[in-house]
C-alpha cells in the first residue's frame, strides 16, 4: 500500500462519520418504509370568543345556531389526523366525536350544569375515513377553512401511533372502548380516558415524541365554581343569565376544585390561524420552533389545502415510556367519570 493512503483512509472514514444526521436524512429513502402523520384542522364556523364566561356562552349559541344551517360542520371546530405508513394495509384516518346531542341536552336543559360542559363527559365514537373523506370533500367544494401540519416520522414513531390508536379504540372485559367517550377534559394518553379531537391529535404527536404544546394552540381557563352545575358540583342549578352577567374567568386566588376548576383546550380554531400566521411569516432558512417548518400543500380534486411542513424522521420516539400512564392531576370531570364508570 502507498504510504499516502496510509493517512488518508482513516481521514475518509472520520469524514464519513462525522457527516450530520440531517444530511442521511434527506438522502432519498427507500418508498417501502415511508411514514407521515397529518394533522388537519378546521375552524368553528364562528368566531368563539374564550374571553370570558359570558362571551364564551354568546358566541358558541350563535356558531352552533349558524351549524344547524350548514351540512358538514362543526361548530367549535374540529381536528382529524391521518397516517400514512408502510407498517399500514392503507392510510388511517380518523378522529373522534361525540354521538349527538341527547346527553348534551340533558346536562344543559335538565341538571343545568353551565360551563361544566365544556368538560363534561359525553358519550363518543371513532369518526371514520368515509366520514372524515366526504366532510373534506364538501368543505373544500364551499371554500371553507381547512389547514394542516405534515410531519415525516421514523418508524419506532409511527409504531407508536399505531400502538396508540390500537389501544384507544380497543374493547376491554367490560365491552368498554375509550373512544366510547368524548369531552373537553379528557387526556387520552391517560389509562382508560376518552378524548375530545384535539386531545385525540396531541397525543399521537406525544406518544411519537413530536412538539406539540404551543402555548398559542390553548385556551387556560380558571371556571368559577358557582358556573359549574349538576353532577360536578353538589347538584346546583346554573343559569344562563348567571353565565351572561360573568365578564371574567376566575383569578385562582382561591381553593382549586372547590371555589374554581382549572381547565384547559386544544382549539382547531388556534391551530388554523398558527399554520396560516407561520406560512405568512415564513423566511427561508428561519427557524419557528424547536424545528422547521416549510409551506405546504395538499392538492385535492375540489381544491388545494395549505399547511405546514416538518422533517421529523431524526426526531427520537420516546420508546422507553408506555403508551399509556395514569392521571396524576385531579380533574372534577375526570373523577366522576371514573367513579360512575366504576359503578356500572
Amino acid at each position: 500500500m502507498k504510504r499516502w493512503l496510509i493517512y488518508i483512509i482513516p481521514l475518509i472514514f472520520a469524514f464519513i462519520l462525522n457527516l450530520p444526521a440531517d444530511l442521511y436524512a434527506m438522502s432519498p429513502q427507500d418508498s417501502t418504509d415511508r411514514h407521515e402523520l397529518i394533522i388537519f384542522v378546521v375552524p368553528s364556523l364562528q368566531y368563539i370568543d374564550w374571553q370570558s364566561p359570558s362571551t364564551l356562552f354568546k358566541s358558541t349559541a350563535k356558531s352552533w345556531i349558524k351549524s344547524k344551517f350548514t351540512r358538514y360542520s362543526y361548530y367549535i371546530g374540529h381536528l382529524f389526523i391521518e397516517l400514512q405508513s408502510s407498517l399500514t394495509d392503507e392510510p388511517v384516518l380518523m378522529s373522534v366525536r361525540s354521538t349527538g346531542d341527547r346527553e348534551k341536552k340533558r346536562l344543559l336543559l335538565k341538571d343545568k350544569i353551565g360551563v361544566g360542559i365544556i368538560g363534561a363527559p359525553l358519550p363518543g365514537r371513532i369518526e371514520t375515513k368515509q366520514e372524515l373523506t366526504a366532510s373534506m370533500d364538501h368543505i373544500l367544494k364551499k371554500e371553507r377553512k381547512i389547514a394542516f401540519i405534515k410531519y415525516s416520522l421514523n418508524r419506532d414513531a409511527a409504531q407508536r401511533i399505531i400502538n396508540y390508536i390500537n389501544g384507544f379504540t380497543a374493547k376491554d372485559s367490560t365491552s368498554y372502548a375509550a373512544c366510547d367517550a368524548y369531552g373537553g377534559a379528557f387526556w387520552p394518553r391517560y389509562q382508560g380516558e376518552g378524548a375530545g379531537c384535539t386531545s385525540f391529535g396531541m397525543v399521537a404527536l406525544e406518544v411519537a415524541g413530536i412538539k406539540y404544546n404551543y402555548e398559542e394552540w390553548l385556551h387556560r381557563v380558571n371556571i368559577p365554581a358557582t358556573l359549574v352545575g349538576g353532577e360536578f358540583n353538589n347538584n346546583i342549578k346554573v343559569k344562563n343569565s348567571s353565565i351572561k352577567r360573568q365578564k371574567t374567568w376566575d383569578d385562582g386566588l382561591g381553593i382549586k376544585n372547590r371555589d374554581y376548576f382549572p381547565f384547559f383546550i386544544y382549539d382547531p380554531s388556534l391551530i388554523y390561524n398558527w399554520i396560516i400566521e407561520q406560512r405568512a411569516n415564513y423566511v427561508a432558512d428561519s427557524t419557528h420552533s424547536d424545528y422547521q417548518f416549510y409551506p405546504a400543500v395538499i392538492k385535492k380534486d375540489r381544491g388545494d389545502i395549505p399547511g405546514l411542513y416538518m422533517d421529523a424522521r431524526n426526531v427520537p420516539a420516546p420508546v422507553f415510556e408506555p403508551i399509556f400512564i395514569k392521571r396524576d392531576e385531579y380533574s372534577v370531570f375526570i373523577d366522576f367519570f371514573t367513579r360512575s364508570r366504576h359503578h356500572k
